[in-house]
């Protein structure tokens, strides 16, 4: 990775998924609200409250959205995640042992897991320090979730 990447980290704190900056700050929350009857998931991020919600086949596809206005949604079929709106861009991403997400061939997005047998995971993140910190939480989201350990032992 260059220089002109940030490393943040995350790990989970009872149901929540916090994601820290370099110096401890947390950035933002992934919320777990789920129940054994209902799992509803949701972003915390600059005192925003943004509402994921499971769709397509399967439920394997997210719509993050924010007051009922869709801001990102992927496609699992295409292996992308693609920002709504005006300003419409397209990432594509590889779910493996290291999760990755790029754009136009540009890596911006790589995310490491370390774990030891005694102890929950920790996440290890670089991201461009261009990329949208809410892009970094969602992608975090969907690439460690449970149904997403389709991308294999590479």
């Amino acid at each position: 990775m260059s220089i002109l990447f940030q490393i943040y980290t995350a790990s989970h704190q009872k149901k929540n998924f916090i994601l820290l900056s370099e110096n401890n700050q947390e950035i933002g929350k992934i919320i777990d609200e789920s129940k054994f009857y209902r799992i509803q998931h949701s972003i915390e991020y600059q005192s925003q409250i943004y509402a994921i919600k499971n769709v397509g086949f399967l439920k394997n596809d997210l719509e993050l959205s924010f007051a009922s206005r869709i801001i990102y949604f992927t496609d699992l079929g295409k292996e992308r995640i693609i920002k709504s709106g005006v300003d419409v861009r397209i990432f594509y991403f590889k779910l493996g042992k290291t999760n990755q997400l790029f754009e136009k061939g540009k890596l911006l997005i790589e995310i490491h897991t370390d774990q030891d047998r005694h102890s929950a995971a920790e996440y290890l993140i670089e991201a461009d320090q261009n990329v949208d910190e809410l892009l970094i939480l969602l992608f975090l989201h969907y690439s460690t979730k449970e149904f997403n350990s389709i991308g294999g032992s590479d």
